[in-house]
């Protein structure tokens, strides 16, 4: 019987099929990327930016405090209505609610305009201005310092992506290896060759079970690292990231002046920026309320209007009808406003605000170069751990595998073997770890010197390449 041919629908199917297969491909990225990425889009990072708008707007709000003050207040209400008696100009023909109707009264419209343009205010808006600069930069210093800590977590956990993929690999690779010596070992002891028996079994057995637990953990460790950089990345948690690097290496050779770091430290650490200038911004502040005790000297302009139809108006200068009228004025004065010691104990309050970051700025100066100094002994340590166990781990390989040849032929007991597993698996597993630490701590040491969320020259290398092992 012949098959009928595809339909439409079923090739059009097989077509999104295979185009939906094709988009399913991993993500590359690199450490480079991760760092950038994360610096570019992370919502803490932009909170953080959104708190510099409320400075802006607080700057802001200085330049209008030179604009003038403009009060306007308008209304209609009753008013009665008036003439004057004739040949005079300043009485009325009626007494003030005597024989009163309702139809003596009208409609009166009343406007108030009052603008007050400040002239000279002691210092008060100029400091505040001042204030609100430094202000500004204490809080884009904060978000270098809310954009560091990112980067670092990122490289943290890009490193542990690695850590944990390369261990998976060795582990799986010692399971298969074992699982080859456990089958040797079963032929051997059903042969009855050399002085292999069902205890040399178990112990091979036992292993694979370690190996086993190894596996799981560094499955879990890579799938907990992937899930934490998605999260910051902002990737779904169904993105697969695939790392650029084949093997977990160090990032590059350790920076050589110590001396040197420090300085870079103490010019580029966001947090003595943010000390600096928030000491500076609430100095200003200080200055700016103990300045109310001043008045400010003001350019007074005021324009009162009252209508009421009906009513005549007074045509002289010296008497003026609250209810019917057209008085302008123009002026300069001073205009103060006091509240018992209320300016001298808000300068005090801001001083004791400064004092506050003073002293955690003397605090940071201490003990920045400490962490420095810390974070390049993590990096110095971890690089002699590489390079001793580079050998270390060679010649427990070379003792592993002629254990393992001899005990193919019958010549050692299956301890040797065990032995020479042990150490091996031992110092390669520090080895990877090793490297972990290292690039750790470069990227600890490219944030203690306040470089990591700019250039990257320490973490992860000049212009995101690697180093190459050191």
């Amino acid at each position: 019987m012949r098959r009928p041919a595809p339909t439409l629908a079923l090739a059009v199917a097989v077509a999104l099929s295979c185009a939906l297969a094709g988009r399913a491909t991993a993500r590359k990225l690199d450490r480079w990327t991760a760092v950038k990425t994360a610096l570019a889009q992370n919502p803490q990072i932009a909170a953080a930016r959104a708190e510099e708008e409320v400075l802006r707007a607080q700057r802001r709000q200085v330049t209008a405090a030179h604009m003038p003050i403009v009060a306007l207040s308008l209304g209609v209400g009753p008013s009665d209505k008036a003439t004057l008696v004739p040949g005079t100009s300043v009485t009325s023909v009626q007494q003030q609610y005597k024989n009163f109707t309702w139809n003596q009264l009208s409609v009166l419209f009343l406007g108030n305009l009052t603008v007050i343009q400040p002239i000279y205010t002691f210092g008060k808006i100029a400091k505040r201005g001042e204030a609100a600069e430094h202000g500004l930069r204490a809080r884009q210093a904060q978000t270098r310092m809310q954009s560091a800590d990112v980067a670092f977590e990122v490289a943290q956990l890009y490193e542990a992506m690695l850590y944990a993929r390369d261990a998976g690999r060795f582990f799986q690779e010692m399971k298969d290896w074992l699982e080859k010596i456990l089958q040797q070992t079963e032929e051997m002891v059903a042969k009855k060759v050399g002085h292999a028996n069902e205890r040399d079994i178990l112990r091979i057995q036992a292993g694979l079970g370690m190996a086993d637990l190894g596996i799981h953990e560094a499955n879990a460790g890579e799938a907990e690292a992937r899930a934490g950089l998605c999260a910051y990345l902002g990737y779904p948690q169904s993105e697969v990231l695939e790392p650029a690097e084949d093997e977990l290496a160090p990032v590059g050779p350790i920076p050589g002046d110590l001396d040197q770091l420090v300085r870079t430290a103490q010019d580029n650490r966001p947090e003595l920026v943010a000390l600096r200038e928030g000491d500076r911004a609430l100095q200003a502040l200080a200055r700016a309320e103990a300045a109310e005790l001043w008045p400010n000297i003001v350019a007074l302009g005021i324009l009162d209007v009252a209508y009421t139809p009906g009513r005549d108006w007074i045509e002289t200068r010296f008497v003026v009808d609250p209810l019917n009228h057209f008085a302008p004025e123009v002026l300069v004065g001073l205009r103060w406003e006091l509240q018992g010691a209320m300016a001298p104990a808000r300068a005090a309050e801001q001083r004791a605000h400064a004092d506050v970051l003073l002293h955690l700025g003397q605090w940071a100066s201490d003990g920045i170069p400490a962490e420095v100094r810390k974070s390049y002994e993590d990096v110095v340590r971890a690089q002699k751990d590489i390079d001793s166990l580079a050998t270390a781990v060679k010649k427990a390989k070379q003792w592993m595998v002629g254990a393992s040849l001899d005990y193919n032929v019958g010549l050692l007991d299956i301890r040797e073997v065990s032995d020479a597993v042990s150490s091996y698996v031992t110092l390669r597993t520090a080895q990877i770890r090793t490297r972990f630490d290292y690039n750790s701590a470069m990227a600890g040491l490219s944030k203690a010197v306040g470089d990591l969320d700019k250039n990257g020259e320490i973490y992860p290398g000049p212009h995101g390449h690697e180093g190459g092992a050191p």
